[in-house]
């Protein structure tokens, strides 16, 4: 006659089983988000080459195209590379469907406006912080919203417009900011929380 294992046994394994998963799930997940961010940051920097490489042939930064404000991700002072002008005639990426991987996928209008990374050309406002901007960035910025999945501009706080920082977690506040003079932006000029005084 054969033994078969006894509750006791299968709950300790089962016990065991638990407990590994307990520890594994949280680095999965942790390892995932770190792919994440730097998935974002290279995709932000062929896209900067690529704005970069269309100012230079045509001395003037490529357009922007405004998001659907009823988007939950809308940033209502930020805009999206309009790709095509990247792609044709001449082809500085080979894709404009690169997306922020922060966003969740949406369909219709929200996925030709609000899958794609934030990007701004920055002489053609009137803010009276402008000359900081342009001091700061240069022409242009773009950014993702990082892995707290808010646009600086729809978040309040103490500051709002904080860059993303891995050394405050993970899954930390802020967007990964690029600029034509900042790589890695690392601070944001002028008033806290304010994008146009």
């Amino acid at each position: 006659m054969k033994k078969g294992f006894t509750l006791i046994e299968l709950l300790i394994v089962v016990a065991i089983i638990a407990i590994l998963a307990a520890i594994a799930v949280p680095n999965f997940l942790e390892a995932q988000v770190r792919s994440k961010v730097s998935r974002a940051k290279a995709d932000i920097r062929s896209l900067a080459t690529a704005v970069e490489s269309y100012a230079t042939d045509y001395n003037v930064l490529p357009p922007h195209t405004e998001g659907d404000s009823s988007s939950p991700w809308y940033d209502p002072r930020g805009w999206g590379l309009s790709g095509h002008w990247l792609t044709t005639p001449v082809a500085y990426i080979t894709s404009n469907r690169i997306r922020d991987p922060f966003v969740p996928e949406a369909e219709g209008a929200l996925a030709q406006d609000e899958w794609w990374f934030t990007y701004q050309k920055l002489k053609q406002y009137d803010w009276t912080s402008l000359p900081y901007f342009i001091e700061y960035y240069g022409e242009w910025r773009m950014c993702s919203i990082g892995p707290d999945k808010y646009f600086a501009s729809t978040k309040t706080g103490s500051n709002p417009q904080r860059p993303y920082d891995p050394t405050n977690g993970t899954v930390s506040d802020g967007n990964i900011w690029r600029s034509q003079r900042e790589p890695n932006c690392t601070w944001v000029p002028g008033p806290p929380g304010r994008w146009d005084n």
